[in-house]
């Protein structure tokens, strides 16, 4: 019968297996974007246009939120002189762009440009900031060396990442909460599987004397550290803008899905706190009722009555013929509402962690995450709770005699840790694929090399796991069906007896180091939430078309329009023949585009030699046209190529391409 009851275990592992192994067969690894990086801009970072444009397009990794804001400064005199013509505007069409308009740009002067950038991630509502830098027709600067093109230097990764008192704060308490959670979880599914059977409900009754402390201290951690959170958020978005503006920081939550969840999760941890109040009180007292029969009864429950009776020999007699009642067993109702509240909970932190921050969330990540989350608690808080409430309780009642009811625990808690570990290692390698796209980021990204440290304490408490489970367990359950064969008075009872003490100290200390390495891997935890995973810049080879010479032969070449990468080329590239246009355009993941409509314009750029127009259907993922060698492309020199991208519920995508042919 217990093998049954325990057979959901190994069914769960498998299918946890299939269904990693599977989504990675059917569907790519998501690539997780925590905060909100730059990855492209219009005008490029670093490059040279030829006049003002009227808008600035700042293009992000991950969604932000309305309360987002760029400033452009043009540099006179060495003077930043601001020339934004309002408020930034994240558009409807795209949560991942921020455009900030120019005033009169037809009279801004030439020279450099700057653009100073604060994002608040809609998901996570952590703050990122940066520079833009781009030329209208030279640089005024006055700054020698060579042009970096692109956003990787958009982001001031430095600021972002220094470790100053209110990211030291943050991490702290991330720790905290996190910490709370996990071993609240472990509490929760110990004592709702574990402890409610007849043979063990007995230690229920007096591990619930401590555990209703515990609880109260994790939920209201919980709850401490969420608001302390959400200020520490409030005091980097302040660190950032040049004026302290409280409304700003407020809307926070009504302008970010992270305040929608984080008050949703708030409303859950004091529904929770409510319902450890009423269950605790609703809870009926212990009763004396004649016994009807005698049952079977535990070390445990041996030892008590033996206490009962030397302390109050008279009433022996009574001790027997009646047995004290207690408290019913928690009902499967209260338990679901338990399960049910921690779950939800668990899934508040799932949808404002970097995970779902993927530029097309997939429901594989939230699911896989959420199983981390949930198997971290069972797993490393099943662990604390063994180590510092059951072993302890059982020590303080002569652990000798309770043998027999501590490896019955140990047999019933086994399978649900192993399970638990199980999980954890399939959705942590499942997030860890997600969140690092080179090896080397393991050592040179600080998100990596906190990765790598987590990595190697998971193995080593997962080893050590095994070893308490499959080693000291087996051990521990074989002294204690040895002892009760040597009688009491014999000195091989002793040595017996020491041995046990022996082996329950050791299952003590494994069972403590383990929630040790378990407390520095929720650290591990909060400071990957702090660092955020490498950004992944798209894969574009910039040009700047400030820099190209007219009388250079360039049949091929590479932009960034919005936030799409789009390479054209012209083949041959000499006159006389008939021309063939092919473009390619990939999504800021490096997929390619196939449900967009391409419209190419060609003419000369000296002369007039009339246009040529060529629309490209969607549905294909190379957009090639054919130019008749008398309808374009008809003389040595250069033409230019208006390629306008239109995209159902997009803006219209517009630019154009420079070819030079020769003769």
């Amino acid at each position: 019968m217990q093998q049954r009851q325990w057979l959901f275990i190994p069914i769960a592992l498998l299918l946890s297996f299939l269904a990693y192994f599977g989504s990675m067969l059917v569907i790519p690894p998501p690539i997780a974007q925590a905060h909100a990086y730059v990855i492209g801009s219009d005008p490029v970072d670093g490059s040279t246009v030829g006049k003002v444009p009227s808008e600035v397009h700042i293009f992000f990794n991950a969604p932000i939120s309305s309360i987002s804001n760029a400033r452009i400064y043009s540099i006179q005199h060495g003077d930043l002189v601001e020339v934004s013509a309002g408020a930034s505007r994240v558009p409807a069409s795209n949560s991942q762009e921020l455009i900030t308009s120019i005033k009169t740009p037809d009279t801004q002067p030439e020279g450099s440009y700057e653009v100073m950038w604060t994002a608040v991630a809609n998901n996570d509502g952590n703050t990122t900031y940066g520079i833009i830098g781009f030329d209208v027709g030279f640089s005024g600067t006055g700054v020698d060396g060579t042009t970096v093109l692109g956003p990787t230097s958009s982001n001031n990764l430095e600021g972002i990442h220094k470790l100053d008192t209110t990211a030291i704060l943050s991490i702290v308490w991330e720790w905290i909460t996190t910490a709370a959670l996990t071993f609240w979880i472990g509490l929760l599914v110990v004592e709702q599987f574990i402890l409610t059977d007849k043979r063990t409900f007995s230690i229920l009754t007096h591990a619930r004397k401590h555990s209703y402390a515990l609880e109260w201290i994790c939920l209201l951690a919980l709850l401490c550290g969420e608001i302390i959170e959400l200020i520490l958020r409030m005091v980097r978005l302040a660190q950032t803008l040049p004026a302290l503006n409280i409304p700003l920081l407020v809307n926070i939550i009504p302008d970010t899905t992270y305040g929608f969840i984080w008050i949703l999760r708030i409303l859950l941890i004091m529904i929770a706190m409510v319902f450890l109040y009423v269950s605790h009180r609703r809870q009926p007292t212990p009763a004396i009722e004649p016994e009807p029969e005698p049952e079977p009864i535990t070390n445990f429950e041996r030892l008590s009555t033996q206490d009962a009776v030397a302390v109050s020999p008279s009433k022996t007699q009574e001790a027997v013929e009646k047995r004290t009642v207690e408290p019913a067993i928690p009902p499967r109702r209260q338990t679901a509402i338990w399960l049910t509240l921690a779950g939800l909970i668990a899934l508040t932190f799932v949808l404002t962690s970097s995970i779902v921050q993927v530029l097309n969330p997939f429901v594989s990540a939230i699911v896989f995450d959420w199983l981390h989350w949930f198997s971290q608690g069972i797993w490393i808080g099943g662990f604390a709770y063994l180590a510092y409430v059951l072993l302890p309780l059982l020590s303080g009642a002569e652990l000798e005699y309770n043998t027999e009811t501590l490896t019955f625990l140990l047999r019933r808690l086994t399978p649900l840790l192993i399970a638990g570990m199980a999980i954890q290692l399939v959705s942590g390698l499942f997030l860890s694929e997600a969140s690092i796209q080179d090896a080397q980021q393991l050592i040179t990204d600080p998100f990596g090399r906190t990765l790598l440290v987590q990595i190697l304490l998971t193995l080593f408490a997962v080893l050590l796991s095994i070893y308490a489970l499959y080693i000291i367990r087996p051990k521990l359950t074989h002294q204690a069906l040895l002892l009760p064969v040597v009688k009491a008075d014999l000195p091989a009872r002793r040595t017996r007896q020491s041995e046990i003490s022996g082996t329950q100290r050791l299952l003590k200390l494994s069972a403590k180091t383990i929630t040790f390495c378990g407390a520095i891997i929720l650290l591990c935890f909060a400071l990957k939430s702090f660092f955020a995973p490498p950004i992944d810049f798209p894969d574009v080879k910039y040009n700047n078309p400030g820099l190209t010479q007219g009388n250079t032969t360039i049949n091929a070449q590479t932009r960034q329009m919005g936030d799409l990468t789009v390479t054209l080329q012209v083949l041959p590239g000499r006159i006389g023949y008939e021309h063939t246009v092919i473009v390619l355009i990939t999504d800021n993941r490096g997929k390619p585009v196939t449900n967009a409509q391409v419209n190419l314009t060609t003419n000369m750029q000296l002369m007039d030699m009339g246009e040529a127009h060529a629309s490209l259907q969607q549905g294909n993922p190379v957009y090639i046209a054919t130019f008749d060698k008398r309808a374009a492309f008809s003389m040595a020199g250069l033409w230019n190529i208006k390629v306008e991208i239109q995209r159902t519920g997009q803006k219209n995508l517009t630019d154009t391409f420079k070819i030079t042919l020769t003769a």
